[in-house]
């Protein structure tokens, strides 16, 4: 009888202790969405962003500063530390270059794998633009995360039930796949056989994110592939020519110059990385060249360009135009409305508001193009003589008193017609308003025009050295017979980035829009303007700024030269061909003149679909991407936006 007793005893405390494999005060359920950026069709795509995003973590935890500091230091640079982690031609924050480096940056190998359908222009390539904009289920992950010091043991099989789907098992420190539904909760439990379930209540919150503006919103300067150069066919000054077979810059979208590196984007992206019970769908209009009215409103010409035809004794160049429904509010209408949108009195709306789903955010970055930014430029670096008087006839130069007049009168009235646009063509709800426009996110310029010591990039005085010394003047020598930097302009341009930011945060506060100013105010910029070098690093092709030349010349910053010195051979500074590393980093954020002769190298097509040389020279589309935010610039405007946007992402995530 006492034999008998003791194994009662013993089964019952056997029992009681499998009692205890599961409760809520030792273990957790843990969930999360795979994918959470719906843009991105492979999960694998998306897994690699985040992964560098923990990279990036952990190479910040070691900074010598409390965890609070490093916390918010780690929140600020997330999306520059993730590119830096992708893009670094050395192994991440070493100074040891990696044996495997691709050199046409992580972009190239994800320019098939998104939602977005090049070739109608829309959101459609993950089946169809209405499965796309709502999400009928998300795929998550789950398991069970120990509580203080316990931790899971493998021999027990944890049996999980999700909603209706198929119950699984599978050892309980393993994770498992599954799908819920969307938009409802969807209950999770999971037990060992014999014991009492421990459960929770799921909810998957999805922000539609829409991107709206111009070059510096699409990524222009970025291409998601950049121009391959052929070291074996030359062209003018024995410069590579683009390889025949596939050579051209490649594009999300090509005649908007779009690319994933806008900071748009890449801010979206970020959202979903650091929100692991969410998602968010993403729709990118922004376009190269986008004015207001002509843009996001009303068509737009584009920045690609066609000829009559090459060898032609008249050949006439213009850029693509944009059809009336090519306005960027237009599109994103065709996509959000339920019906075909209408325009009234030079407005798009969707007919009785009838919409597929409100929408949380809308990125925006407009206005340059609207006050003249490219003129400006223009009129700071185009050499004195006839061309100066010839583009500013043309309206093709912008004086700083003009540019001035410009952000008082005619960005005022840009932004205000944009702003009733915007409220009659969105449902931008939020809790019990009918348009919020709070929910625009107007994203300030940030400062290009600096050097490496946050000063105003040095130009030619009286009496200075010889052009070429000058860092400002290499960034353009491949135009150096039309453009020349001079300090008196290059400081007058300079002074306007901070009157253009004061009028733009007083613009946005009028439209009731949200102002990410600190791109500005807190010169995320500072030290990487166009002209901007690493001292430390000049002999690194991504540090110099002079456009390689074959041939031989006086002075080490010279461009090669004809008659003596062109009986040199050999690549001066490097060969622009095998060592051009287009995101490798570097100290400036800012593509160059030169740097868009060889990432971008865009080129005039005739008619005929060939190459018009001459033509593209002449019209200077080989410059077009310069003085546009680099890879790691744009990175720098999406974490800048962020830091204004984090407290009410997670005030939404919080309450799904």
């Amino acid at each position: 009888m006492r034999l008998v007793i003791i194994f009662l005893t013993l089964l019952l405390l056997t029992t009681v202790a499998r009692a205890e494999v599961l409760t809520t005060s030792n273990v957790q359920i843990e969930w999360h969405v795979i994918n959470r950026f719906r843009f991105f069709r492979n999960e694998a795509l998306f897994k690699q962003q985040e992964e560098a995003w923990r990279e990036y973590g952990q190479h910040v935890a070691t900074r010598n500063a409390s965890p609070h500091d490093n916390a918010a230091y780690y929140a600020n640079t997330s999306v520059l530390g993730t590119e830096h982690v992708l893009n670094d031609r050395r192994i991440p924050f070493t100074n040891i270059l990696r044996t495997k480096f691709n050199w046409q940056g992580w972009a190239s190998k994800a320019l098939e794998d998104t939602c977005y359908d090049s070739k109608s222009r829309t959101h459609a390539a993950c089946g169809g633009i209405d499965n796309y904009i709502n999400p009928k289920a998300h795929e998550i992950a789950i398991g069970l995360q120990a509580i203080g010091d316990g931790k899971l043991v493998s021999e027990y099989i944890c049996h999980w039930h999700v909603g209706n789907n198929p119950d699984q098992a599978a050892p309980c420190d393993e994770k498992i796949r599954t799908v819920i539904a969307y938009p409802e909760s969807t209950t999770i439990s999971v037990n060992v056989e014999g014991e009492r379930a421990i459960s929770t209540e799921v909810k998957v919150k999805d922000l539609l994110i829409v991107g709206l503006g111009d070059s510096f919103a699409s990524g222009e300067g970025n291409p998601d592939v950049p121009v391959t150069l052929d070291e074996n066919a030359r062209v003018k000054n024995l410069y590579p020519a683009r390889a025949a077979e596939g050579g051209s810059a490649q594009w999300l979208d090509r005649l908007c110059h779009r690319s994933l590196y806008s900071y748009q984007l890449r801010a979206a992206l970020q959202v979903a990385i650091e929100h692991p019970h969410g998602s968010v769908t993403y729709l990118g209009y922004a376009c190269s060249g986008a004015a207001v009215d002509k843009g996001i409103i009303g068509p737009q010409s584009y920045v690609e360009y066609r000829s009559s035809g090459a060898g032609s004794q008249n050949v006439s160049v213009a850029p693509i135009m944009g059809r009336k429904t090519d306005s960027q509010i237009a599109l994103l209408l065709r996509e959000l409305c339920k019906v075909s949108p209408i325009q009234a009195e030079g407005m798009w709306q969707c007919p009785s508001q009838n919409f597929k789903r409100n929408v949380d955010y809308v990125f925006l970055l407009v206005g340059g193009n609207d006050i003249g930014f490219a003129n400006l430029v223009s009129w700071a670096t185009l050499r004195s003589g006839p061309i100066t008087h010839i583009a500013s006839w043309l309206g093709a130069t912008v004086s700083p008193d003009q540019f001035t007049a410009n952000m008082n009168g005619t960005m005022a009235g840009a932004y205000q017609h944009l702003a009733k646009q915007l409220e009659k063509a969105l449902p931008l709800h939020n809790d019990n308003l009918p348009y919020d426009p709070s929910r625009v996110i107007l994203t300030a310029y940030p400062d290009i025009l600096a050097d490496e010591n946050g000063e105003t990039c040095t130009g030619v005085t009286d009496g200075a050295a010889p052009e070429d010394t000058l860092a400002a003047n290499q960034s353009l020598d491949r135009f150096k017979g039309w453009l020349v930097v001079h300090q008196d302009k290059l400081d007058a341009a300079h002074g306007q980035l901070e009157i253009l930011f004061k009028r733009m945060s007083q613009l946005a506060e009028a439209n009731g829009w949200s102002f990410a100013g600190r791109a500005h105010v807190d010169k995320p910029f500072r030290g990487h303007g166009f002209c901007a070098q690493r001292k430390d690093r000049l002999d690194d092709p991504a540090e110099m700024l002079m456009v390689p030349c074959w041939g031989a010349a006086a002075r080490p910053t010279q461009s090669c030269q004809p008659g003596l010195f062109a009986r040199g051979t050999g690549w001066r500074p490097y060969n622009p061909a095998t060592q051009n590393f287009p995101y490798a980093l570097r100290q400036r954020w800012v593509r160059t003149i030169n740097d868009a002769n060889m990432i971008i190298n865009q080129k005039i097509m005739d008619q005929y679909g060939a190459l018009d040389e001459s033509a593209s020279e002449k019209d200077f589309t080989e410059t077009t991407g310069a003085m546009h935010p680099s890879a790691e610039g744009q990175a720098a405007l999406a974490d800048a936006m962020l830091m204004d946007l984090r407290p009410e992402l997670d005030k939404l995530f919080n309450n799904p």
